[in-house]
């Protein structure tokens, strides 16, 4: 996402023109805006989009980074309206559509507020003197010269920061649906909202159908003003699941006629199956094949890693930040000629995610199913695994607003969206708007809500959103899926039974795979060999060897996560607290 810094001038750090300048490069910018005491910079995208801007005779105005569609009408054709209709008092996310931050400076006031799932975060150092939706501005303007243990077990275990941490210690990101207003003097504000997400049940015990049609008629308010605003003009991540097939139907059912990328190699299922849709229903298709990406010279590499620094904010999901520029160009790349992508990230809102059996649960067998990806032979005795279930529960409950361990079956599928999606997705999601604005339309709250009490029966199998596809266009969901069946046929015995074993397997064995499937060092290919990462990292790890026994980290990827700590804490002079 393109990204804004706002502080009191009297607060500006001596590094803070040296920041913005070491950004011109990459981000168009930066644009200073001043109200009383307090300067808002702004910086856009890196397609060189110009800032999405709009203001009022009377000296109000409005301000928007990312992708954002308002009563239909998209950024920044929407902000004159926005800006009259705003209110702080009476502010709903009613109407937004976007993974996005919002600035409008109102009566001599600073309000800002993200998405209506919260995936944008706003963040702030302990004194609050800093704000900003970019971690390496805190890194850079915060003042903190801590990691967070915590956050940084999370980071390599789960592939993300949960809850209201960041991998800096005392830097916090707001919580969800808050409202933060900064005064002329520049005092903070944080105001609670309403969230608008509702978790009502669709019909009680409704038949298939009846619940496919509700959860049709939800997307409708999403995918309609993306394909009226931006038609032909979109670009669609394609697959041979139900994510993209759904999105597909959705758009080509509002007119659009999207162009279609897919990711792999002439023998994989995904671009076999793209290709074939593709041909019978008359879509452009490109196929990207990212191994092919050629290697850097091992001089060129330091170089290289400072530039994906700056264009994934520090960190990426999941995946190391180390690459030779692939990953950083072809996000660049979808957005040629205006081109905006759309993406099927969360869209199982509408599966069994979590691949638990349908009956009450709790934060522990979550953490054990989906969030104990670690050996602890490759944890120092820094690791304790009581608080870091214990902070992770924590966080959990936080995100659906509850005091209890114990959890119904539909606050799991609450978890879903609301800690997964907004902790782990939503990073994404707001990485890839520093590129330019992209659509994630399984995040927003019009396609979120009332999908957590849906019968997990429904869920299982993908029979929810297969018949969605099928009640939308039942030509596109008869076409083959990488799952060897049609997405509303029957499933298979063989794939029925392969999945029921999956979804009854006791949350104690689960808690095991990891460490039962990486027994042996995975090969550290590319970017991850000493020739590459000697040259920005020193490869005896001394910030991270206080947490991780590096020697007996198996899992490459892993090692690569602990590697890009490693560099942001060599790169911004940062330790581990002590204790």
């Amino acid at each position: 996402m393109s990204f804004f810094v706002l502080l009191r001038d009297a607060d500006a750090p001596a590094n803070l023109e040296e920041f913005c300048a070491s950004f011109e490069t990459q981000f168009p910018g930066p644009r200073d805006l001043r109200f009383g005491d307090t300067r808002l910079v702004l910086f856009g995208n890196q397609s060189g989009d110009p800032l999405a801007r709009h203001e009022a005779e009377n000296g109000d105005s409005v301000a928007a980074l990312g992708s954002l569609i308002y009563k239909g009408v998209s950024s920044p054709g929407c902000l004159p309206q926005l800006l009259t209709e705003f209110h702080p008092q009476t502010f709903t996310w009613q109407g937004l559509i976007g993974a996005h931050l919002v600035m409008v400076i109102k009566a001599g006031n600073a309000h800002i507020f993200a998405d209506g799932l919260g995936a944008s975060r706003i963040y702030t150092n302990p004194g609050h003197t800093v704000w900003s939706n970019s971690f390496l501005a805190l890194c850079a303007l915060g003042g903190s010269r801590e990691l967070d243990t915590q956050a940084c077990y999370e980071y390599v275990i789960g592939g993300s920061v949960y809850g209201d941490k960041t991998l800096l210690r005392g830097v916090s990101a707001l919580p969800a649906n808050n409202l933060l207003t900064i005064d002329k003097h520049g005092a903070a504000e944080v105001t609670q909202r309403p969230s608008p997400i509702s978790d009502d049940p669709v019909g009680g015990q409704s038949t298939l159908d009846a619940i496919a049609d509700h959860h049709v008629r939800q997307l409708q308010q999403v995918f309609e003003p993306i394909a009226q605003n931006y038609g032909d003009r979109i670009r669609l991540s394609f697959s041979g699941g139900f994510d993209s097939r759904l999105m597909l139907a959705n758009l080509l059912k509002f007119g659009a006629k999207p162009t279609l990328f897919v990711y792999g190699d002439d023998e994989d299922e995904d671009v076999r199956i793209a290709r074939l849709i593709c041909k019978a229903e008359g879509l452009p298709l490109e196929c990207i094949d990212k191994s092919k990406a050629p290697p850097l010279p091992p001089d060129s590499f330091a170089a290289e890693t400072e530039k994906n620094l700056a264009a994934f904010d520090g960190w990426k999901v999941e995946t190391p930040l180390f690459d030779f520029g692939a990953d950083r160009r072809d996000r660049i790349s979808r957005h040629v000629e205006g081109q905006v992508p759309l993406n099927g990230s969360l869209g199982e809102i509408y599966r069994n995610f979590f691949y638990i059996p349908d009956r009450p649960s709790s934060t522990a067998a979550v953490i054990s199913t989906f969030y104990s990806r670690y050996d602890p032979r490759a944890l120092t005795a820094r690791f304790d695994e009581r608080e870091y279930r214990s902070a992770m529960a924590l966080a959990m409950r936080d995100a659906i607003g509850t005091t209890s361990d114990e959890l119904t079956r539909s606050q799991v599928e609450e978890l879903y969206p609301k800690f997964r999606g907004r902790f782990w997705t939503g990073r994404d999601a707001s990485n890839n708007q520093r590129f330019g604005p992209m659509f994630f339309p399984y995040l927003e709250h019009a396609a979120i809500s009332n999908t957590a009490k849906v019968p997990i029966r429904f869920k299982d199998l993908g029979y929810l959103q297969g018949r969605m596809i099928a009640r939308i266009s039942p030509r596109l969901a008869g076409y083959p899926s990488d799952y060897g069946f049609a997405l509303d046929g029957p499933r298979p015995l063989k794939y029925r039974f392969k999945t029921w074993l999956g979804t009854q397997r006791p949350a104690a064995l689960r808690k095991l795979s990891f460490r039962m499937t990486h027994r042996t060092p995975q090969p550290r290919t590319g970017p991850l060999t000493p020739e590459y990462l000697s040259t920005v990292i020193d490869l005896d790890f001394p910030i991270m060897r206080q947490l991780f026994n590096i020697d007996a980290v198996n899992s490459a990827t892993q090692y690569g996560l602990i590697a890009t700590l490693e560099y942001l804490a060599q790169r911004f002079n940062l330790d581990i607290p002590d204790g």
